[in-house]
């Protein structure tokens, strides 16, 4: 791969206010490839990946929540499992 594949330059990114001070950060990269973060929030996992017509549709849920994401939670690393939370 050029090394421009390895580091594209970012084009636009744009921060979408979400509520509970949560933001979703979309990115824009040179390479037509986009990346999408939640800021502040809990850990997220993916929990369906479709494509419908022309449409790439992803959805997320906080990991432990949501209809599907207690099947794929994160667990949270910093904390130790005998410490109380």
């Amino acid at each position: 791969m050029a090394a421009a594949d390895e580091n594209p330059a970012v084009i636009d990114r744009r921060d979408i206010p979400l509520s509970g001070g949560r933001t979703l950060r979309v990115t824009e990269y040179s390479t037509i490839s986009i990346r999408i973060a939640v800021k502040t929030g809990s850990p997220y996992v993916i929990t369906s990946l479709e494509q419908i017509d022309n449409e790439a549709v992803l959805k997320i849920s906080p990991g432990r929540e949501g209809s599907n994401a207690h099947k794929n939670w994160v667990r949270d690393h910093t904390k130790g499992d005998d410490l109380p939370q």
